[in-house]
């Protein structure tokens, strides 16, 4: 997929208020996560990873600010709890989004100290 074309798609799609930004986050991250040959395993293996992160240029170019960061994360988080086969796997999620300039520190801290969801709450600070 040439990322750069989608992220001008998306763009303009929430410019012109077809879509929120965080429901195309939410929507492309699912997307990715359904996706694969992971979908249904116990262990989520490194290919998921690869595979997401090829989109951090397009995660970047939508989540801009700290609010949308954070609600990104908490729509990962939600996500990975509705899916049990992901639930181990945010921290690592949420350690490659960051190490892909998509998620900022501040964003991390604000999610980890006050803004993150109640769905496993506990397993998800835990990690």
């Amino acid at each position: 997929y040439n990322t750069t074309e989608m992220t001008t798609y998306i763009k303009e799609a929430i410019e012109q208020g077809r879509v929120t930004g965080i429901y195309a986050l939410q929507t492309l991250f699912s997307a990715i996560a359904n996706s694969g040959d992971w979908n249904g395993l116990d262990i989520i293996p490194d290919d998921f990873y690869k595979e997401l992160k090829q989109y951090c240029s397009l995660f970047k170019g939508i989540a801009r600010t700290l609010k949308m960061q954070i609600e990104f994360m908490n729509k990962i988080q939600e996500f990975c709890y509705d899916n049990i086969n992901f639930i181990k796997t945010y921290q690592k999620v949420i350690f490659m989004l960051y190490h892909g300039n998509v998620l900022e520190e501040d964003a991390i801290v604000e999610w980890y100290k006050n803004a993150h969801s109640s769905k496993g709450q506990t397993e998800f600070l835990a990690q």
